[in-house]
């Protein structure tokens, strides 16, 4: 699979910023399904560029140069370190529990978002991501929802990958669109993905699936 080149942000960032408050930064879906779906999108990205593929489930480096991203790169890192054959799943799971703060702060690197944490009244911390530029953060939101109201025309691989992540974390009421009309358009897409993709998707399903029974953090 080709790199892919664009002016858009990385696919987990564009998932992230999907899943996030504009304003406010709070997660828009039960965190544990988005950590899912974004640790999903990370392996996603590194099968766009032609780093890894997928074959029956299992992960292979296809290319183990650094992409120069801290957050692509340490999950390469490791996918290298240990070798070829591991399942897709397994590495959802490895990557999944600090996602949501190494995609959050490459957004804030970025200058898209701000990180703040704060203490309640339980002492629990919370970290939320508002956005420096409102209009910046809800871009992806707004033209992935433009592009799936456009039935008329086929979503590319990218939109079908990113629309699919969307629906796996629970996100799909966040675009404003009639979710059952969405659904079977992103199911129709879905369908005609390569393999590598198709393999990447079924595992974040059985990952959100797992998460579904863990307490939300």
């Amino acid at each position: 699979m080709n790199k892919f080149l664009g002016d858009t942000e990385r696919l987990a960032d564009e998932l992230f910023l999907i899943g996030h408050d504009d304003y406010n930064g709070r997660p828009l879906a039960a965190a544990n399904l988005l950590d899912a779906a974004l640790a999903g999108a990370i392996l996603a990205e590194l099968a766009l560029a032609g780093r890894i593929t997928i074959t029956r489930g299992e992960v292979f480096v296809a290319d183990n140069r650094a992409w120069q991203d801290p957050v692509a790169d340490r999950a390469l890192g490791e996918m290298v370190r240990y070798g070829d054959g591991y399942d897709a799943r397994g590495w959802l799971e490895f990557i999944l529990p600090q996602v949501r703060e190494q995609v959050g702060l490459r957004l804030v690197s970025a200058g898209a978002l701000r990180r703040e944490s704060r203490r309640g009244l339980t002492l629990r911390m919370t970290v939320r991501w508002p956005g420096r530029d409102p209009n910046r953060v809800a871009a992806p939101r707004v033209r992935l929802a433009a592009v799936l109201e456009r039935s008329d025309q086929p979503l590319d691989i990218r939109n079908a990958t990113l629309a699919a992540l969307v629906r796996a974390g629970g996100m799909l009421r966040v675009l404003g669109l009639p979710e059952h009309a969405v659904a079977q358009r992103i199911s129709a897409a879905r369908r005609l993905l390569p393999p590598a993709l198709a393999d990447l998707l079924a595992a974040v399903d059985a990952t959100v699936a797992t998460t579904t029974l863990r307490p939300r953090r």
